[in-house]
C-alpha cells in the first residue's frame, strides 16, 4: 500500500495545482475587473461565468470520459491512438458550435442570464471573446487529460500553471495600462490555453507519448458511451451554472447588481475550492481507472479512502481561513468598499463555505464511480446535488428567509446528498469483500 499512497500523494498533489491554476484563468480575470471596472464589471463577469462553465463542463466530459477509457485499455496501443483522435475530432466538433454561438449570439445569452443596461454590454464583450477562443479551451483541457493519463502529470500541472501566470501578467497590463476593460480580460484568458497546448506539445515532441493522432472510424454511440464516463464531470458544471443563474436571479429580485457582485466574490472563491477537490478526483482517477483494470479492488477501496481522508483535512483548514478572513477575502474583489457588497458577501462566506467538506465527498464518490465505468452512479450524485435537489432549495428557503436562506440552500443540498454519496461508498466496499 505505500507504493499507491506514494502514487496517490503525487497525483493529487500535481492535480490540485493544475485544476487551481485553471480556476486562476477566471479568478485573476474576477480580481482585475473588479479593480478596473467596478462592481458593473464583477456583476457582468458573474453573469457571464454560466456560458464560461458550460463550455469547459463540455471539454471535462470529453477530457474526463474519454481519458478514462484510455486509461483502462492502457496497453491497447491502437485503442488509445482511436480514443485520441475521436476526442480531437469532437472536441472541434462541438467547440465550433460554441464559437459561432458567441460571435452571433452573445447579447442574447447574456440579456437570457439577466444582464441589463451597461452591464448587458460589458457581459456581452466578455462572451463573444472567451466564446470564439472555445477550440483552444477544449484542446487544451483534452491534452491535459490524456497526458495525465499518459503517466505525466507534471507537465499538465506545468502548462496549466504557466498559462495561468500568462493570463494573470495580460490581464493586468490589457485592463490597467491599456485601459482595454472587459475586452482585454477576455483576450487575456483567451490567449492561456494557446499557450497551455503549447508547452504540452513538448509532449509529442520530444517522444514522450504512448499515442497520437490517427485516421480512425468516427461512431456517434461510441461518443455517447465515452462520453459518458465523464457525465458527472459534466453535469457538476453545468450545474454549477445553472445555480449561478438561478443564485443571480434571486439575488437581482432581493437585492440589486450589489447583490450579484457580492456573489460573484463567493462564486469565485467557490472556483478554487472545487478545484481543490477536482484536483483530488482528477488524481485519484488514473490510479483507481488502473487498478479496476486489474480488479484490485482492495487498493481501489484503500484509494477511497485515503481521498476521503485527504479532502476533510483540506475542508477544515479551507473554512478556518475562509471564517477569519472573510473580510479580507471579499475586499480584494471591492475596489469601492461597498459596505453593502462587503456585508452581504462576508455573510455568504460563513454560511456558503459550512459545505465544503459534504462537497468534497460528493464530488471524490462520482469521480471514483466514473472511473471505474459506473457513470450512472457519478450521474444521480451529480444531477441530485447540481440541479434537481438545489434549484427547487434555494427558491424555497429564499422566500422564507431572502438571501440567507438562499446561502443555506447551498450547504443544506450538499450534506443531503453526502449522506447518499456515503451509502454508495459503503454499498461498493460491501460488494467487493
Amino acid at each position: 500500500m505505500k507504493q499507491i499512497r506514494n502514487k496517490f500523494f503525487k497525483y493529487v498533489s500535481l492535480n490540485i495545482m493544475s485544476m487551481m491554476g485553471l480556476s486562476f484563468y477566471i479568478l485573476a480575470d474576477t480580481f482585475f475587473i473588479a479593480n478596473g471596472c467596478g462592481s458593473d464589471g464583477l456583476a457582468a463577469l458573474n453573469i457571464a461565468l454560466p456560458a464560461y462553465g458550460f463550455m469547459f463542463a463540455i471539454s471535462n466530459m470529453i477530457g474526463v470520459g474519454f481519458g478514462t477509457r484510455f486509461k483502462i485499455g492502457f496497453d491497447d496501443y491502437e485503442l488509445k491512438c482511436s480514443i485520441f483522435s475521436k476526442g480531437v475530432f469532437f472536441a472541434l466538433l462541438l467547440s465550433s458550435i460554441f464559437l459561432l454561438t458567441g460571435l452571433f449570439f452573445a447579447s442574447d445569452i447574456a440579456y437570457i442570464m439577466g444582464a441589463r443596461d451597461t452591464v448587458l454590454d460589458l457581459s456581452t464583450t466578455y462572451l463573444k471573446v472567451i466564446l470564439v477562443f472555445t477550440p483552444a479551451f477544449m484542446i487544451n483541457s483534452l491534452l491535459i487529460s490524456f497526458i495525465r493519463n499518459d503517466n505525466h502529470p507534471s507537465l499538465s500541472m506545468k502548462s496549466v500553471i504557466t498559462s495561468s501566470i500568462v493570463n494573470t501578467v495580460f490581464d493586468y497590463i490589457f485592463i490597467f495600462p491599456f485601459d482595454m476593460g472587459m475586452f482585454g480580460a477576455a483576450i487575456a484568458t483567451g490567449i492561456s490555453p494557446i499557450v497551455g497546448i503549447a508547452i504540452l506539445s513538448t509532449h509529442f515532441i520530444f517522444k514522450k507519448n504512448s499515442f497520437k493522432l490517427k485516421k480512425t472510424k468516427i461512431e456517434l454511440k461510441e461518443f455517447f458511451y465515452l462520453s459518458s464516463l465523464g457525465i458527472s464531470s459534466l453535469i457538476n458544471e453545468i450545474s454549477s451554472s445553472v445555480v449561478i443563474i438561478v443564485f443571480n436571479l434571486i439575488l437581482l429580485k432581493y437585492s440589486s447588481n450589489v447583490g450579484v457582485a457580492a456573489y460573484g466574490v463567493v462564486a469565485n472563491i467557490a472556483l478554487v475550492v472545487v478545484a481543490i477537490f477536482n484536483g483530488v478526483g482528477n488524481g485519484i482517477q488514473p490510479i483507481i481507472s488502473e487498478n479496476y483494470a486489474k480488479k484490485d479492488f482492495k487498493s481501489i477501496s484503500y484509494i477511497i479512502k485515503l481521498a476521503i481522508i485527504t479532502e476533510i483535512i483540506i475542508s477544515v483548514i479551507l473554512y478556518a481561513y475562509m471564517y477569519i478572513n472573510a473580510e479580507f477575502l471579499t475586499n480584494l474583489f471591492n475596489s469601492n468598499k461597498d459596505e453593502t457588497l462587503l456585508k452581504m458577501a462576508v455573510e455568504g462566506i460563513t454560511i456558503y463555505f459550512l459545505s465544503i467538506p459534504f462537497t468534497g465527498i460528493n464530488m471524490i464518490t462520482a469521480t471514483s464511480m466514473q472511473a471505474m465505468e459506473k457513470p450512472r452512479i457519478s450521474f444521480i450524485i451529480s444531477i441530485l446535488r447540481g440541479i434537481i435537489i438545489i434549484v427547487p432549495l434555494s427558491i424555497y428557503l429564499s422566500s422564507m428567509f431572502m438571501i440567507r436562506g438562499m446561502w443555506g440552500s447551498y450547504t443544506l443540498t450538499e450534506m443531503i446528498v453526502s449522506l447518499m454519496s456515503i451509502v454508495f461508498i459503503m454499498k461498493y466496499g460491501k460488494n467487493k469483500e
